[in-house]
């Protein structure tokens, strides 16, 4: 018996006590003197108050020290008691015999089975003692011996017996209980030690969506006292960040599949900061009784400055490769200007062969010029201006005019969106990189094809799916679309993709190509949910 458990029990002991002594002591006064023969007021009187003393002291009194020790001679000290009560009510014909099993439950409780059966065994002694010592021997302090009767006898024994088999059975089930109560305990305590523990924010819900769990890591996260979020609903808290009813939609349909979800949390204090949201459906046994959701909350702080130091890191990489392809491009044009100026300057040049120079002066100029234009747009990204907007109606944009700059009858469009489809994104790079890739699949098609564009949202993701007919992209090359200045194209700079690349990793987004020779190309943009 650990401390904590004694304190505990032994206050219910002695608690019990009081309540004993203070039902019995007005009791064994209002008794008719037939239900109580040879009754002793001043022993019933002295017993029960030595009980209520005892308690008394021990209730009110400093903690006990050795609460195992105490719980011993509290039980002895009632042995003694219930028999010195059992004695001055009639002794074998008294009421107050059940007083024995009481005291033989409450030592199972608070000394194990060993101990009520040595209480057991103690009372099953006096008891019998007590009953032979009235009628046999003249020990008796109460009434003049009496003559035994049988019936005394098998009450006698069947009190006995019946004192031995409660401290069994009821030994054996406080056993049970401490064992399933440090079970329990061990269990609570390894379970507060990992929920609390745990880096990951964790939040339980029941059906009706009111918060029963939060540990640490959501308090820090969000920002918000554990004591102030247990008990309210989650829109109180968190109002619109997710659509809880589709979640539970979704958990219902794949119900062995998490629904991840990114978000802006705004924390008090007008701060915010971006989370990533996991919901599993909680259910209970192997029923499969449906609990609520657990959410699992996640900073993305640290991730996402990671990831813009790693973008970092990818530009000033791709800046080097840059340098090398972007002399090479300027080089030829450079080459071309210095022989026509050579030649302009010469005062030998006829008019003809003058303007048709200038004219590649005109041409190499522009060349240079929108090499540097294109250069600076893809290493001087401007900020994000994220808004929530309707993504199809760019995407439409597009599409008309590509359907007006290709010859009639040789490009056929698809669209598979639906008219509306809103997501927070920056829309004028959103436009920028759904041009790219639209011209760069119309231009896959120079004798015509079919280009097919697809949007939806997918897990929780917004993908824009971008096809074409073409000739497709080799093998080797597939490795290498996305680099600046790589380009198959004779006239094409090879920023397009690179620029498209950029755009959705400054999105927290991704771009997937899948391409054969032949068979034509295919590229998905796909964009976080961020919610606002």
């Amino acid at each position: 018996m650990t401390s904590v458990d004694g304190h505990r029990l032994l206050r219910g002991v002695f608690w019990a006590r009081l309540a004993v002594a203070a039902l019995l002591l007005p009791l064994g006064i209002l008794l008719p003197e037939g239900m109580t023969p040879g009754i002793n007021h001043s022993v019933l009187a002295l017993a029960l108050l030595t009980v209520a003393a005892s308690s008394g002291a021990l209730l009110f009194g400093p903690p006990l020290a050795r609460p195992r020790r105490i719980a011993w001679l509290i039980a002895l000290l009632d042995v003694a008691l219930v028999t010195g009560v059992v004695a001055a009510t009639g002794g074998a014909r008294s009421i107050f015999t059940f007083l024995y099993v009481m005291l033989v439950t409450a030592s199972c409780v608070t000394l194990s089975r060993t101990g009520g059966l040595t209480i057991a065994a103690a009372a099953s002694a006096l008891y019998t003692g007590l009953v032979f010592g009235r009628t046999v021997l003249p020990l008796t302090l109460f009434e003049a011996p009496q003559e035994t009767t049988a019936l005394e006898i098998i009450t006698m024994f069947a009190n006995a017996g019946t004192f031995l088999v409660v401290a069994i059975v009821a030994g054996g089930l406080a056993e049970r209980f401490q064992i399933q109560s440090r079970t329990l305990r061990d269990l609570r305590a390894i379970k507060d030690l990992v929920f609390e523990s745990v880096g990951t924010g964790l939040i339980a819900l029941d059906r009706s969506h009111t918060i029963t769990t939060f540990n640490r890591a959501a308090t820090t996260i969000t920002g918000v006292p554990a004591a102030a979020a247990l008990g309210r609903p989650w829109h109180a808290l968190f109002g619109d960040l997710v659509s809880l009813p589709a979640i539970e939609a979704d958990l219902a349909t794949e119900p062995d599949n998490p629904s991840r979800h990114e978000a802006v949390l705004p924390r008090p204090g007008d701060s915010s900061v971006p989370v990533r949201l996991t919901f599993w459906a909680l259910k209970a046994g192997d029923e499969g009784v449906q609990l609520g959701v657990i959410c699992a909350c996640e900073d993305l702080t640290a991730v996402r400055a990671m990831e813009e130091r790693l973008r970092q890191a990818d530009r000033l990489a791709a800046l080097g490769r840059m340098s090398a392809n972007i002399a090479h491009e300027i080089r030829n044009p450079l080459a071309s200007l210095t022989g026509a100026i050579e030649v302009l300057v010469s005062s030998g040049a006829a008019g003809e062969v003058r303007e048709r120079l200038a004219q590649i002066v005109l041409k190499e100029s522009g060349r240079l010029s929108e090499i540097l234009r294109a250069f600076l747009e893809y290493a001087r990204p401007a900020p994000l201006v994220r808004a929530r907007v309707n993504v199809v109606e760019p995407i439409d944009e597009v599409l008309v005019l590509l359907e007006h700059r290709a010859a009639a009858g040789t490009l056929k469009i698809a669209r598979e969106f639906p008219p509306s489809l809103e997501w927070v994104v920056d829309v004028q790079q959103f436009r920028q990189t759904v041009w790219n890739l639209c011209l760069n699949a119309v231009e896959a098609m120079p004798d015509g094809g079919e280009l097919r564009v697809t949007a939806g949202v997918v897990g929780g993701r917004l993908e824009v799916r971008v096809g074409d007919t073409g000739e497709g992209i080799a093998r080797e090359d597939l490795g290498h679309v996305f680099e600046p200045f790589f380009s198959t194209k004779l006239d094409g700079s090879g920023l397009g993709l690179a620029l498209v690349q950029r755009i959705m990793q400054e999105h927290g987004g991704e771009v997937h190509v899948e391409s054969a020779p032949g068979a034509g190309s295919a590229f998905t943009l796909r964009f976080p949910t961020i919610r606002g």
